[in-house]
């Protein structure tokens, strides 16, 4: 029977990539301006206090994201904790809430567009638009059109870009500082005057703190984070400790570069201090950063909004056609269409200032109702025992919930009312909609059994740091099937995608398997878009994966070896094949060759080249009818051309296949040198029948060439050229799995590399 995987496919450096992006947004470019006039000199004092408070209720996400580590975030934990009605309104506030900072960014990402090019008054809703409105609008279709489609927002692209921005947010606090000197920084932070009331700086704590809500985008995906009892606490408070300290930063040498009045008096405070800075050229580096953070946490503000309608849809609280995916790109497209057009609607109609008020407000409802979870999690689930604790918890979540409640109040009246209406909107809505169409949610108790361990079970793995990237406890959250159950030292995966092939790699699979005594694990991986939660796969997608599966099971019915097959829903591809590979501890990976993969004589991403160690040894098999009766080695003496001696032997054993190793040397002066090798070589691999072949030319890849005309399989070693060297020039492996006509097998054995190695070698 096939079992299905959910494939924890974001790590540290994505997470916190996800993280900071969504973090760091409009709110330090758009707000200091507003905040100067509320509070005079005191400019950094608000985004302080804002930041511990986030923090605060950081430190309580953290320890439910990993109790509970599912895509769907804090209505997911309120819907299962408090019920139905309380789940209900957490996810219409965190909806509503996600929503208004979308637009939020999109508006401040027309402020900062106009820099560069003179927008037009435009036309919408029988409404004129300022140039500002129509660069949101611009923004804001922009961001749907990306999200609907399913364009991918994270990976090494979205990781350039977040580095890039606080690059030059740091930058920035440089320049200023080396400008105005210590000294000033230090009479700016000493001046405590508040110009305003006490009631101003919580008013004004409150409008900066929508700068601090990217955090809850961690927590809506942390069903795809990889070891999350590991992974998640870091990437949540290490990205809000790292925006926070540079919002305070930024707020200190804005106060010391230029006086309060005068920041008081501009639109964008910190476009006039780095024009004051570094003129010119400093206006066009915050002007690109201001475009580059707010559309950043635009999309990612967005996805998270119609993730959590598109969950809620599912579950039967809202209309189910919001649960449905797009038949063609498979995104929530439904959600994305509503959020989109409340997106679109709030740029038009509303100002800075009240959707940043608004969103607050509504986040922090959902802050209290979460920290009233976690309250009775702690006091009715005995097997509770998260990965991640918060230091005294129970006490953190009551400060989480007081000072929630008191900046809730300091949003002022208006805000107020406004919070009331989509609480009671919402409240009215499940009596007489959602009462009688919720889906029965899982047992709470069952579900942390099952992702967290309970005191009898996994409690000290669930603690302990990954070992070879895989964490017990994550393993049983995205898996509710064992493992293979035999007692073999060894593990083969195989990832299958295409029918075509699917026969070929499972006959050679298990052909290794058979001759080594392994257990073969076959694997098929459904790419979901990155708009998609991992759980919301189609039941198309699982039937043809199905499809897929059970026929490899028929071709290996010949082979006497265990079997265990599995389809992984997953947002990446080939990547995941090595995740996978991490999980079960394969020891070998055979996989199809992909015209598309950029393997430049390795088998890894240039990404994954440069990040991970390769966790199993590798074939890779670039099929033209699979036909293993007459091998072709050709052999310099790597450890990769090690494995191929190893498969060549099995072929040999198993098939009765004739091999044939080949030597290329340069000149006739070398063939005696060359049969010597070829002596040697084949004795210390148990290949002495082979028949050898010198071949004189010096043309390796000429040779390799020709003589493989002549048989049905080619067994050759990738390259052990490093990445640099890869990208300037082919590699040998490469040009050979293009240019001969035989099936070709490329091999590489597991092995660690330095960072030189894999840059110059």
């Amino acid at each position: 029977m096939t079992k299905d995987e959910l494939a924890r496919d974001v790590g540290l450096v994505g997470a916190l990539t996800v993280g900071i992006g969504a973090t760091l947004g409009a709110g330090i470019f758009v707000l200091p301006s507003i905040v100067a006039g509320e509070v005079g000199p005191i400019l950094w004092l608000p985004f302080l206090l804002a930041g511990c408070l986030a923090l605060v209720n950081a430190v309580l996400v953290a320890e439910l994201a990993t109790a509970l580590p599912r895509s769907g975030g804090s209505y997911d934990w309120v819907y299962r904790t408090l019920g139905p009605p309380f789940g209900t309104i957490t996810g219409i506030a965190g909806w509503t809430s996600t929503t208004l900072v979308t637009a939020f960014y999109c508006l401040g990402f027309g402020i900062y567009l106009g820099f560069f090019l003179p927008l037009p008054e435009g036309w919408l809703f029988g409404l004129t638009l300022s140039p500002e409105r129509t660069g949101a609008v611009l923004a804001a279709f922009s961001v749907l059109a990306s999200n609907y489609v399913g364009v991918r927002n994270g990976g090494p692209g979205a990781v350039a870009l977040v580095c890039l921005l606080v690059a030059s947010l740091v930058g920035f606090v440089v320049a200023t500082t080396a400008t105005v000197g210590v000294g000033e920084l230090v009479a700016a932070v000493a001046d405590d005057r508040l110009v305003g009331s006490i009631d101003s700086l919580a008013g004004a704590t409150a409008l900066v703190f929508v700068s601090y809500l990217g955090y809850a985008k961690l927590a809506a995906i942390a069903g795809e984070v990889r070891t999350p009892g590991w992974t998640l606490p870091r990437a949540i408070l290490g990205s809000l400790c790292t925006v926070g300290a540079l919002y305070v930063c930024i707020a200190v040498v804005l106060e010391a570069a230029v006086d309060w009045e005068t920041l008081a008096a501009t639109d964008q405070a910190i476009v006039a201090v780095a024009d004051a800075v570094s003129g010119s050229t400093g206006v066009a580096i915050i002007g690109v950063a201001g475009i580059l953070a707010t559309v950043t946490s635009a999309t990612m503000s967005i996805s998270t909004a119609a993730r959590i309608g598109h969950a809620m849809g599912s579950d039967g609280l809202v209309g189910r056609s919001l649960g449905t995916l797009h038949p063609r790109f498979g995104t929530p497209y439904r959600a994305f269409q509503l959020t989109g057009l409340a997106v679109v609607a709030l740029v038009v109609t509303a100002d800075l200032v009240t959707l940043a008020l608004l969103a607050t407000a509504l986040h922090l409802v959902v802050a209290i109702l979460s920290s009233i979870a976690l309250l009775s999690v702690r006091r009715s689930v005995p097997s509770y025992e998260p990965p991640f604790e918060a230091p005294a918890s129970s006490a953190v979540a009551g400060v989480a919930c007081l000072g929630s409640l008191a900046l809730l109040v300091a949003t002022g009246t208006l805000t107020l009312l406004l919070t009331a209406g989509v609480l009671a909107g919402a409240a009215v809505w499940f009596a007489l909609y959602g009462r009688t169409r919720a889906n029965p949610s899982d047992a709470l108790e069952a579900g942390l059994e099952r992702r967290v361990g309970s005191k009898t079970g996994a409690e000290g793995i669930a603690r302990a740091r990954p070992n070879r990237g895989t964490d017990p406890s994550s393993n049983s959250s995205v898996t509710d099937a064992e493992q293979p159950d035999d007692t073999t030292d060894e593990t083969i995966l195989i990832p299958l995608s295409n029918p075509r092939t699917e026969r070929d790699l499972v006959e050679l699979g298990c052909t290794v398997a058979q001759a080594r005594g392994a257990a073969v694990v076959a694997i098929h991986v459904v790419q979901v878009p990155g708009q998609t939660p991992l759980h919301r796969a189609t039941d198309r997608e699982r039937t043809a994966s199905d499809r897929l599966l059970e026929a490899a099971r028929e071709h290996a019915e010949p082979f006497d070896v265990p079997l265990e097959t599995y389809t992984v829903f997953s947002h990446r591809s080939v990547e995941e094949v090595f995740d996978a590979a991490r999980r079960h501890e394969a020891d070998l990976v055979v996989m199809g060759w992909r015209e598309s993969t950029p393997f430049a004589g390795r088998a890894e991403t240039v990404i994954d080249e440069l990040a991970h160690e390769l966790p199993a040894d590798l074939l890779v098999l670039n099929d033209r009818g699979f036909d293993p009766s007459s091998v072709l080695l050709p052999t310099t003496g790597t450890v990769n051309d090690d494995l191929g001696a190893e498969t060549a032997r099995v072929f040999r054993d198993a098939c009765d296949s004739d091999v044939t190793l080949l030597h290329v040397v340069d000149g006739e002066r070398e063939r005696g040198g060359g049969e010597r090798f070829l002596e040697d070589w084949s004795a210390r691999h148990d290949l002495e029948d082979a028949a050898t072949i010198v071949d004189a030319s010096g043309d390796v890849e000429g040779a390799i060439e020709s003589h493989a005309a002549d048989h049905s399989l080619l067994i050759v070693g990738a390259t052990e050229r490093g990445l640099l060297s890869r990208l300037v020039k082919r590699a040998l492996a490469l040009g050979v799995v293009e240019d001969v006509e035989c099936s070709v097998l490329l091999t590489e054995r597991a092995h660690r590399r330095s960072l030189r190695e894999r840059l110059f070698r």
